[in-house]
């Protein structure tokens, strides 16, 4: 029997590279310097090693989007002129980058892993020069999954797809109404976040899986939360959307 193809994220041969660089980077002295370094100019780089700084990126018990992607902004602003800030800032959103590449049909692992790992790059560059009221993990995951799309669409000779139901697509949609788009969500963000009384991440997380055509599994992957601790979330806010509709009547 030969080896095994590989078929998820995890297993292709540019993910596992990834992980194997970060575990000789995490406790490096170079990444140990810039972090002593970046912590003299910003507390919210303040940590001992990679592995410290991730985990803090990642928490699941943090209050909000917000207040986790402290440590991700912080990366942001200085990847624009610092490879290793961007390389940090990778290992960051790559359990989402991982999501999404399991979240493709089509293309070999290793393809799909390779676009969307590039794709990630190029964002993570864009959001370092293009700073926004948006929390960055939001805006990373979101705009890396449209552009991939948008490549799957054009490639039309090849099979690709996500796993939802994207049809309606076009397949132009440029930069401008991409830009449209993602105002129209953040409206309604803040209608649902003034209706209910609720913080941004919570007023967000109804739009996106109401509106935005992302899966509530696609996002607790991304995010490293149970769905059904989503699910719970997105029930508590929609009843307090209705309520204020009631009361309003």
């Amino acid at each position: 029997m030969g080896p095994r193809t590989p078929t998820r994220a995890a297993d292709s041969e540019l993910v596992r590279r990834l992980d194997a660089e970060w575990r000789v980077l995490a406790p490096s002295r170079l990444l140990r310097d810039r972090l002593h370094a970046w912590e003299a100019q910003d507390h919210r780089l303040a940590f001992d090693d990679g592995d410290q700084l991730v985990a803090a990126a990642q928490r699941r018990d943090a209050s909000s989007w917000a207040d986790r992607d402290k440590v991700l902004t912080a990366l942001l602003e200085r990847a624009s002129d610092d490879a290793v800030a961007r390389r940090v800032a990778l290992q960051v959103v790559l359990p989402g980058l991982k999501s999404l590449v399991n979240g493709i049909r089509g293309w070999d692992v290793e393809e799909r892993a390779a676009r969307v790992v590039a794709t990630a790059l190029d964002v993570i560059s864009w959001c370092a020069t293009e700073p926004a009221g948006t929390p960055p993990s939001f805006r990373i995951y979101t705009n890396t999954r449209r552009r991939v799309l948008r490549s799957a669409v054009r490639a039309r000779t090849e099979p690709v797809t996500f796993v939802d139901d994207y049809s309606g697509l076009d397949a132009g949609a440029d930069t401008t109404e991409g830009t449209a788009e993602a105002q129209r969500f953040d409206q309604l963000v803040e209608w649902v976040q003034q209706r209910g009384d609720v913080r941004e991440d919570a007023a967000r997380l109804v739009v996106m899986t109401r509106a935005a055509g992302f899966s509530m599994d696609e996002l607790a992957a991304a995010e490293n939360i149970n769905p059904q601790t989503l699910r719970r979330r997105r029930l508590r806010t929609e009843r307090r959307v209705r309520q204020s509709l009631t009361l309003a009547q």
